[in-house]
């Protein structure tokens, strides 16, 4: 603690005799002090010290004065400071700097020159010892720079006295016309202005746009309560209010208000950008506030009104599952709405995308049909096509058309265009390709079926009548087994009715060649044609090649109750005691459908095996319908 002895001497005080704070004192002064120990080390300094020293604690303490504070070596600055402290180390008593030029770092880093009043005391402790010093500094810039114009401007008064005296007339005719200009100017202006003045916020000026927002009502020399009543509690006099205590400036952006812009005409909402820009005087006190700014009312109708067609559109898009694209030639980058990117696997939201990267996302076998020639031009006949894109979430089929958009002189500089998903209709083209092959194949079985049903039935008829009764009611069930896979639709059917009917065509008058065993399942619309489709194509095969082109052949049908986790049945077929069975060499269109054609209808993949015993076929069926 720190307590006077004599004049220019201080020492160290016993800290627990006395009740007063020194420490809190010396942090709380307003003014900057910093304490050396007589290797001038800094060992402690106060907030004040640190603020006008744009400095923090961590940056200078411990270090000695002239290395937290540096100073050209010899220079005049550093020679003057050295010499007080050596003086107040040598005499123990204080010394005083009036004024001492010296550089520090300014709150941007800069170095910059400031001029200083500094006093230096010594702290002894009470062996008279002294322990630090005490440095008390001010910094005295501004009013050094206010003498040192003081005294300019005292030579320059004479000499200009006597040319403005002569210029003074001119001066105030410009100013004069100056003056006329921007009254003009901020008359006309686009946007509103006024100026409130005082701490009630009067009005002292306010330009025609102004009025206009306001009604045309009488305001000047009003205050803005009384002009304006309406205002009152929508957050304005609070904006205003602080503006005036802090001195800082406020930015309002879309910021509403309601106000009543015609005569008796109820208040409505505007939107408004203004600016509250303080007016300060020679004190830096707030005089009056500078009001400017912008009606955005309209504009910002207009905008919500475009987000809504944008909206709109976005639904339209998603629900018709279209994208718009806009390739710029020049960047080589295509932008793409949200539906865009997700159907070619990108990122809904996300920047722009280099054309050349859907060359690594369309398929390999389709690149060809790609827009973008090596050059990164486009090509203009591929810009109405199909092709396939590799997604993270398998393989889609897209339909894109674009448009090519030039400039003033014929030179393509964008591509505007859209993307559809067209997967379900080439799937469906696939269907109906398949299903034209499935029933060329069905007519040619159906014949040999009806041939061999008639070459059974002769082999066995006691004669042509009788021949000719069952060879007509066996076509009749024929044709309506037939009809049933066909239709595809209508209620569920037992799965007994499917493989019964089925085994009854195939097994012409021996219907006991069959065994069949399992219990009692309906089976969706779906299930039961590939079902029937299935039974059809072993029967086939199994009437030309396996079990039944002999007498003694057997075939046994059965099925489990379905799994508790998957809901599906087992199914199984299994040829015996026809002729031996090898693997065929080459598999026809039959052997196709049954391994994968039939896999969507069925509900699981087709195991098909080609014992030498008899032929045996598995499948797990679905007894729920799928679409």
């Amino acid at each position: 603690m720190v307590g006077k002895t004599g004049q220019g001497e201080h020492h160290l005080l016993n800290a627990s005799s006395p009740a007063i704070d020194i420490a809190a004192i010396f942090e709380a002064s307003p003014n900057p002090y910093v304490l050396l120990d007589p290797g001038l080390r800094i060992v402690e300094m106060n907030a004040a010290y640190l603020a006008v020293t744009h400095r923090t604690r961590e940056e200078i303490i411990g270090r000695n004065i002239f290395e937290a504070f540096p100073s050209a070596p010899g220079s005049e600055s550093e020679q003057m400071l050295r010499a007080s402290l050596q003086r107040v180390l040598d005499t123990g008593e204080a010394d005083n700097l009036a004024l001492i030029p010296y550089p520090i770092r300014l709150r941007d880093g800069t170095m910059g020159l400031r001029y200083w009043s500094a006093t230096h005391t010594p702290l002894k402790g009470p062996d008279g010892k002294l322990r630090h010093i005490l440095q008390h500094t001010v910094d005295v810039t501004e009013l050094e720079e206010l003498r040192a114009a003081n005294e300019a401007l005292a030579r320059q008064r004479e000499d200009g006295m006597r040319r403005r005296a002569a210029a003074v007339q001119a001066e105030n005719v410009v100013l004069a016309a100056e003056t006329q200009q921007l009254r003009t100017l901020f008359e006309q202006a686009p946007s509103f202005m006024a100026v409130l003045w005082g701490s009630d916020y009067v009005f002292a000026l306010a330009n025609a746009a102004y009025h206009r927002i306001t009604g045309h009502r009488q305001i000047l020399g009003l205050p803005l309560r009384e002009a304006l009543p309406e205002i009152e509690g929508q957050g304005l006099f609070e904006v205003l209010d602080r503006v005036r205590e802090t001195g800082e400036p406020f930015i309002g952006r879309d910021f509403p208000v309601m106000l009543q812009t015609a005569p008796d005409a109820p208040l409505e909402e505007r939107r408004l950008d203004f600016v509250y820009q303080p007016i300060l005087g020679p004190m830096g006190s707030v005089l009056g506030i500078f009001v400017q700014g912008h009606d955005i009312t309209d504009q910002k109708q207009a905008e919500r009104a475009l987000a809504r067609q944008q909206e709109l559109m976005r639904l339209a898009q998603e629900a018709g599952g279209v994208g718009t694209f806009e390739w710029d030639i020049e960047s080589g980058l295509v932008m793409g709405s949200p539906t865009f990117r997700r159907l070619y696997g990108l990122d809904e939201v996300g920047g722009a995308v280099p054309a050349a990267h859907f060359a690594t996302i369309v398929h390999p076998e389709d690149r060809e049909q790609l827009a973008v020639a090596e050059d990164g031009q486009p090509i203009e006949d591929r810009l109405r096509t199909e092709y396939r894109v590799v997604t993270p979430g398998g393989i889609r089929w897209i339909g894109r058309q674009g448009e090519i958009v030039r400039d003033e002189e014929g030179r393509p500089v964008r591509v505007v265009g859209a993307a559809y998903d067209i997967t379900e209709r080439k799937e469906s083209e696939t269907q109906m390709r398949l299903l034209m092959q499935e029933l060329a194949h069905r007519v040619k079985n159906m014949l040999a079926m009806v041939g061999a049903i008639t070459t059974q039935t002769l082999r066995n008829a006691s004669d042509i009548a009788t021949a000719r009764e069952a060879i007509d009611a066996r076509l009749l069930a024929l044709s309506r087994a037939q009809d049933a896979l066909t239709a595809g639709k209508g209620a569920s059917a037992p799965i007994h009715e499917v493989v019964e009917g089925a085994a009854r065509l195939l097994g012409a008058d021996d219907f006991s060649r069959f065994s069949i065993h399992g219990p009692d399942l309906l089976l969706p619309p779906k299930t039961a044609l590939g079902l029937g489709l299935l039974l059809h194509e072993l029967g086939t095969n199994a009437i030309k090649y396996g079990a039944l082109s002999g007498r003694s052949g057997r075939v046994r049908i059965e099925w489990r109750l379905p799994d508790r986790e998957t809901g599906k049945t087992r199914f199984s077929w299994e040829e015996t005691g026809g002729p031996a069975v090898t693997p065929p060499e080459r598999k026809g269109f039959g052997s196709r459908l049954i391994e994968r054609g039939l896999v969507g209808y069925l509900g699981g993949p087709v195991s098909l095996d080609y014992a030498p015993h008899g032929v045996r076929c598995s499948v797990e069926l679905a007894l729920t319908q799928e679409d």
